[in-house]
């Protein structure tokens, strides 16, 4: 398992070099983020509904240790995700600390569909 891990490790490091540096974006809006990458806020908001013990304890202990997103810095992201309810969701390095948050608090706000114009009435 171990020889895996670090072969997966390898592979990526080797893509990710491949590829070229991925450029710094700033955080856009001063978000709280969690520690941890976004595996981390994936698990946290897909159990908000969750009321065990177990459950109730890892979120109070997540929101205790969240970190305020200084608005300007600019981070790289280093990993994406989606909630089951559809949003997105990043992760990247904050002064060594992995961070994940909502994706706007980087690529700003989701757009919404405009709502389709109401007709004008016929001419009577």
């Amino acid at each position: 398992m171990k020889r895996l891990s670090i072969s997966v490790a390898a592979l990526a490091a080797l893509v990710a070099l491949a590829g070229g540096a991925a450029p710094a974006q700033p955080i856009l809006y001063s978000f709280a983020g969690l520690r941890g990458g976004v595996d981390a806020c994936k698990w946290f908001d897909d159990n908000l509904t969750d009321r065990s013990i177990a459950a109730l304890t890892h979120q109070t202990d997540m929101l205790y240790n969240r970190v305020a997103l200084p608005a300007g810095e600019d981070v790289t992201v280093r990993g994406t995700a989606t909630t089951l309810q559809g949003e997105p969701l990043v992760d990247f390095d904050l002064h060594s600390a992995l961070i994940c948050t909502d994706g706007e608090a980087i690529y700003g706000p989701t757009p919404e569909p405009s709502a389709s114009p109401t007709p004008m009435p016929a001419p009577t």
